[in-house]
């Protein structure tokens, strides 16, 4: 899923679009569509008939995650490619008796083979580059099931996690009507978790997607893996210091325009973040010595520093840099 971050009212700052968490989060929107790019042009439709329809009717599966499948079922005359891991349906246009385009709202027009046996059933689909979905004859869907539980047991998985690695991603969990909402701080997505067992989790909406927490041995919470590869650890509520907050504070140049800039104050223990091309101002509040969020409206800042500790630069909004102003 693509998405793209928005500044505070007034001069817009430029923003790039970000692919990808660890993926949260491709599973969210259509624009998950597992088809590809069409080789060639489209080509003129025809006309198929409702038994013809029938034999491409069927359940797929992506040959690198059983996990992922997609259903091909007649409807409205046409048809319909249903992909169950999120729910999306997508509408088939054939081609020819057995190449099909499909469209997608970002993407755009992609292809589809129907490959069939000697027999002429159909065995399975591709997508180009040489990757085959085989058909499945006995198709289960997983089903989880919500365990029971309250509110007050989901309140120690609630707290700020930290992508491991260099990049500065961050998401939180909030308990909320008696589930978590997981949100992206970079882009405000959210994504509704329900348990399945004491420390694994799953979304009604997003059938692929899974997380699965880790506890200490005191019983603490101290890391979240997202689609069984992506670990988030969970960091600790922090309480920093006027002095501490203080080394943030000044004015900083924007990197690709250099017209632009903004000044950096501490005020009540908060980040006040001020648009001098239009006085606009944002707050955020402080997550951990060199991270900064408003959280209304999913406005992160990163703060860089070198190798003495020196703040040199902040990341405003996931991309934009600026470089600290020497007075």
């Amino acid at each position: 899923m693509i998405h793209s971050y928005k500044s505070i009212p007034g001069k817009s700052i430029k923003m790039a679009c970000i692919s990808g968490l660890i993926l949260i989060f491709l599973i969210l929107t259509s624009s998950t569509v597992v088809v590809l790019h069409a080789q060639d042009q489209p080509k003129h439709t025809v006309q198929l008939s409702s038994k013809q329809l029938k034999s491409y009717e069927g359940v797929f599966q992506n040959p690198r995650n059983n996990d992922m499948n997609v259903q091909f079922v007649v409807k409205d005359d046409g048809l319909t490619a249903k992909l169950l891991w999120n729910n999306v349906e997508l509408k088939l246009t054939p081609e020819s008796d057995s190449v099909f385009t499909v469209h997608t709202e970002e993407e755009g027009p992609d292809h589809i083979i129907f490959v069939k046996d000697a027999t002429g059933m159909v065995t399975k689909i591709s997508l180009g580059r040489n990757e085959f979905w085989n058909k499945v004859d006995n198709y289960k869907p997983v089903v989880k099931v919500e365990m029971k539980h309250t509110a007050e047991q989901l309140k120690p998985y609630e707290g700020l996690y930290q992508l491991q690695g260099n990049r500065p991603r961050f998401i939180q969990m909030t308990v909320k009507d008696n589930g978590i909402v997981l949100k992206q701080h970079w882009d405000a997505t959210e994504i509704r978790l329900l348990p399945e067992t004491e420390l694994d989790f799953f979304s009604r909406e997003a059938p692929l997607f899974s997380c699965t927490f880790t506890k200490a041995t005191d019983g603490t919470v101290t890391q979240a893996l997202i689609f069984k590869r992506d670990k988030w650890d969970k960091l600790k509520k922090i309480e920093l210091t006027t002095t501490q907050l203080k080394t943030v504070e000044g004015k900083y140049q924007f990197k690709d325009d250099p017209d632009n800039y903004i000044q950096l104050t501490i005020r009540n223990n908060k980040l006040v973040v001020k648009q001098l091309w239009d006085n606009k101002e944002i707050i955020l509040d402080p997550q951990t010595e060199t991270y900064f969020y408003n959280n209304e409206q999913s406005y992160p800042l990163q703060v860089m520093k070198d190798q003495q500790g020196k703040v040199i630069q902040v990341l405003v909004l996931g991309i934009d840099l600026f470089d600290k102003v020497e007075n």
